[in-house]
């Protein structure tokens, strides 16, 4: 690739990666998703040229991103997003196997929101792991003035039901921010993968194959560990380790109910379900709780009892 062109394409993957993080600004709902997005024109950079252009990108994007947004959106696309999409690029030439960049990558992402995290509250005062209750309580009661010619012991209820949860999203803060690591990774090395398998120039492995993902027997022992921190919370009353087995409790259900939807697809697989109904099947599974407390129940037991393997005996 020649400089002029290889200077277009760096300047073009560096404005995308700007546009993606200010449109999810704007943007209500999909803009959760463009922003997971937005390290994967950093990854593809680093792969198709060499990660000093990425990280070079990266300070450029950075730079823009506070010209138009402000400082704290270019501290919160440096950390939350610009530092994992060089980091994959990276981790990719370092690594042969999706599994192991991916799970470096993880905890880079992972390490990268936490830094974001300690920065915006010290800039703004507001620690996110310990917010203002009574505030929060106030914000909503105007809300709910504004509703005041309605059902009262409805919107009572409804009130009622949106103060127990902003009480207990700061709790559970460290399982959700894991998880949301764990998913912009995921979505940048795959959204990556495939921009390089239709433009070349570069590479990564593929993903193991849904139906295959499997997490090691140890994970039950902290499902244990969780579960015996929550039944002894009233006798230990210790609010630092309630809070960590709530958080430990979430982050295994969630493997959990990862493996048991692999177990899902791939029996549907072996059955020749087409992937269009394996797809809206899982989908289900995610959003109607029961259903995910099924596919929590079948990952354990796959654990113990490698469900996979019996059913296509």
């Amino acid at each position: 690739m020649n400089g002029t062109k290889s200077l277009v394409e760096s300047s073009l993957l560096t404005g995308l990666a700007v546009v993606l993080f200010l449109a999810a600004r704007f943007i209500p709902v999909a803009g959760i998703v463009l922003s997971l997005l937005c390290p994967a024109p950093l990854v593809v950079l680093g792969l198709r040229h060499r990660p000093q252009r990425a990280a070079l990108a990266l300070c450029v994007a950075t730079a823009i991103v506070g010209l138009l947004g402000g400082p704290i959106s270019s501290v919160s696309f440096f950390l939350g997003f610009g530092i994992l999409g060089v980091g994959l690029g990276i981790l990719a030439a370092r690594f042969d196997k999706a599994v192991d960049i991916m799970l470096y990558g993880i905890v880079l992402s992972l390490v990268s929101k936490l830094l974001l995290m300690s920065v915006l509250t010290w800039i703004t005062g507001v620690n996110p792991f310990d917010p203002d209750v009574e505030e929060l309580r106030a914000t909503m009661t105007k809300v709910f003035s504004l509703y005041g010619g309605g059902d009262i012991d409805s919107l009572e209820g409804v009130k009622g039901q949106m103060e127990m949860t902003l009480k207990a999203i700061p709790l559970m803060f460290p399982a959700m921010i894991t998880m949301a690591s764990a998913l912009d990774c995921l979505l940048s090395y795959v959204v990556s993968r495939r921009i390089l398998l239709r433009i070349g120039g570069g590479s990564l492995p593929p993903v193991p194959s849904f139906g295959s993902w499997r997490f090691p027997k140890s994970l039950f022992w902290a499902f244990a560990l969780s579960a015996l921190l929550l039944v002894f919370e009233s006798s230990i009353k210790d609010p630092l380790l309630s809070r960590v087995g709530l958080n430990l409790r979430l982050l295994v259900s969630m493997l959990f109910m990862i493996q048991g939807m692999a177990v899902g697809w791939d029996y549907m697989d072996f059955r020749g379900v087409g992937k269009g109904w394996r797809y809206a099947l899982v989908t289900l599974a995610v959003l109607i709780p029961l259903l995910s407390q099924v596919a929590v129940i079948a990952g354990l037991l796959d654990i113990w009892i490698d469900l996979r393997k019996r059913y296509r005996r």
